[in-house]
């Protein structure tokens, strides 16, 4: 059940990420710069975080089914749009049609290994599911790469929707929302949900989730962890490395795959470190955002430009270590709400890294258009790439402001976490 959920998030990484590889082509196609290719981004992730609420909602309502078919109709749509278009209005259309069927996706799965597996494998199979992510995300990367070079860009988007379409049928064909001496009176229902339906009902389970301080814990280190992941990987990582450090288009590509190599190997390592000692999650949230915060300040130090090849890679591995690291912030959030509010909890948790994301890339967008050159000097990337730190910094001070509160009281309405 849950390969074939997680096959249908497989398919949404690599459409959430595809952009990044292909973003000096798409400068070129749709004759924008920097800003305005931020937008393409910026609403596709923007869209993402905007409903991570709604969907949190409909999946612990509908169940992960019923959502994880929904996302792949939405997501192999979009990417049929992106595929045909020649403007930039109809790649708007087709990426705000990904995001938001990639919204539907993670949450889900989520809701699913909620409803099949005890709560002790809970961050394992968070972290896993990062990692079958990245399998998605690599081919976004060097094999994606290769296609645009060989078959351009219709063709080689045209395919990946068809891949998504055909991803679904499996799930349809075979999921089932809970295991059958569950399900009661037919398949495919989720898991306990409120019996009525109303607005009422929505927006006191939202109450009831934010009001806790385990789940603000828990956004603000997806905020940060999640955060870096996605400005580099779903846009700006390319254009840095080809254009501020020089490296050739074919290298850029075999950088960021490193990035993604990192997330899986490292996936397992922190999962299972979660499952077996729970205790570790806070200080692992605090140890992988001072690295990739660190790594970004040295490089400043430095000199954009002139960052030599050690930290470059370092910056990299740290990076993909923030994507299942963030595993613990579900975790965390998951911990301090019941468990018919776990799609919700998960939602607002997930709001966080996508937030941070947005803005970010809005803000590297306008600060590489302000200085002049396209983005095409190393000098230009200075300020744009200064808002990884700080976004790790808003992140940390978050968590340990959340932590501070949670070790002087109860969190009231739930368990305070231990660790």
């Amino acid at each position: 059940m849950w390969g074939l959920a997680v096959a249908v998030y497989v398919t949404a990484i690599f459409h959430r990420n595809a952009l990044a590889v292909a973003s000096l082509l798409a400068e070129r196609r749709f004759h924008v710069g920097p800003s305005a290719l931020a937008g393409l981004v910026a609403l596709q992730l923007g869209i993402y975080g905007a409903m991570q609420i709604p969907s949190g909602l409909m999946a612990d309502r509908f169940g992960p089914r019923r959502m994880l078919g929904i996302a792949a109709v939405l997501m192999g749509g979009g990417e049929l749009l992106f595929a045909a278009s020649h403007g930039l209005a109809l790649a708007l259309i087709g990426r705000a049609l990904v995001g938001l069927g990639d919204a539907f996706t993670f949450l889900s799965v989520m809701r699913l290994v909620q409803n099949w597996f005890p709560v002790q494998r809970y961050s394992l199979l968070a972290a896993l599911a990062a990692l079958m992510g990245g399998a998605g995300q690599l081919v976004s990367t060097v094999p994606l790469h290769l296609s645009l070079e060989r078959f351009g860009w219709d063709t080689t988007f045209s395919v990946t929707a068809l891949v998504t379409f055909v991803a679904a049928v499996p799930m349809w064909l075979w999921l089932h929302d809970r295991p059958p001496t569950l399900v009661g009176d037919g398949a495919g229902r989720s898991a306990p949900t409120p019996k009525a339906t109303g607005r009422g009902i929505m927006v006191g389970s939202l109450r009831e989730v934010v009001r806790r301080a385990g789940t603000w814990q828990g956004m603000c280190a997806h905020f940060g962890l999640t955060g870096a992941y996605a400005v580099f990987t779903a846009l700006w990582g390319y254009p840095f490395l080809v254009r501020a450090e020089h490296y050739s288009a074919a290298k850029a590509s075999d950088a960021l795959g490193l990035v993604v190599v990192s997330s899986i190997v490292a996936a397992p390592v922190v999962g299972t470190l979660m499952s077996r000692a729970p205790v570790s999650r806070v200080p692992l949230v605090y140890a992988v955002a001072a690295a990739i915060g660190g790594s970004w300040v040295l490089a400043l130090v430095i000199g954009i430009g002139r960052v030599p090849g050690w930290l470059v890679v370092g910056i990299l591995v740290f990076t993909g270590i923030g994507a299942p690291a963030s595993a613990a912030a579900f975790d965390l959030a998951r911990e301090a709400n019941p468990p018919e509010h776990g799609g919700v909890a998960s939602g607002v948790v997930n709001i966080g890294g996508f937030t941070a994301a947005v803005l970010s890339d809005i803000a590297i967008g306008l600060l590489l258009d302000s200085v002049g050159h396209g983005g095409h000097r190393p000098s230009s990337f200075e300020w744009p790439m200064a808002s990884i730190p700080v976004m790790m910094a808003l992140s940390v001070g978050g968590f340990w402001l959340c932590r501070r509160r949670l070790t002087r009281r109860a969190d009231p309405g739930g368990p305070m976490a231990a660790a």
